[in-house]
């Protein structure tokens, strides 16, 4: 794709916006991500209104395919914990003591109706998931009350980072705003077992 980019350059005697170029060659996939490094971590807020009101502030571990969430609230008190595998969401309760599957999961996050697992998995490395196969699940009437929308900016040392999820559902009256402050990919594996753990009664 740079090739192609440079070529019609070449070839037109045009000048280009670094940034353009730069933001056409950053966005890498989610197995391109994967081939290059072996974890990811970060940390950010969840703005949240309609079912569920106030912010949520979260930190994030990823391992391949595997993610592991950690939620607290304003006074930093931890209050969930969610494990996401290939397959499946899983998150317990830590003020209620209580588990919950991904059917559950969704009071909490009424946006897990629209994502797959994988998908939010792929959101924690900062790729953009394909969430339209899951729509077309939905009820074309709901489906037609979803917007999303994703929005990019200067994240750690990436210029053109996911950084912020839009999340809006008319007919529930949920509206949601994923703003990443950190992520950081690194090439060392974490400890899953000892996250794996902290789900444990």
């Amino acid at each position: 794709m740079s090739k192609l980019i440079i070529i019609f350059i070449s070839f037109t005697g045009c000048t280009i916006n670094p940034d353009f170029l730069l933001g056409s060659l950053s966005k890498k996939s989610y197995s391109e991500l994967l081939n290059e490094y072996k974890s990811c971590i970060g940390k950010g807020v969840i703005d949240s209104k309609g079912e569920i009101n106030g912010k949520l502030y979260f930190s994030f571990k990823s391992q391949r395919d595997s993610t592991f969430i950690q939620f607290s609230d304003i006074l930093g008190r931890k209050t969930l914990l969610m494990w996401v595998s290939p397959n499946k969401i899983t998150v317990r309760d830590l003020v209620n003591n209580k588990y919950y599957k991904s059917s559950q999961a969704i009071d909490f996050f009424p946006f897990l109706r629209d994502f797959d697992a994988g998908n939010i998995t792929e959101i924690a490395w900062g790729v953009e998931p394909d969430y339209k196969p899951n729509l077309k699940k939905i009820n074309k009437e709901m489906n037609s009350h979803i917007e999303l929308k994703f929005d990019r900016s200067h994240l750690n040392n990436e210029k053109y980072a996911l950084s912020t999820i839009y999340y809006s559902d008319i007919n529930f009256g949920n509206s949601l705003k994923v703003n990443f402050k950190s992520r950081q990919r690194d090439s060392e594996y974490i400890n899953i077992k000892k996250l794996w753990k902290m789900l444990e009664y």
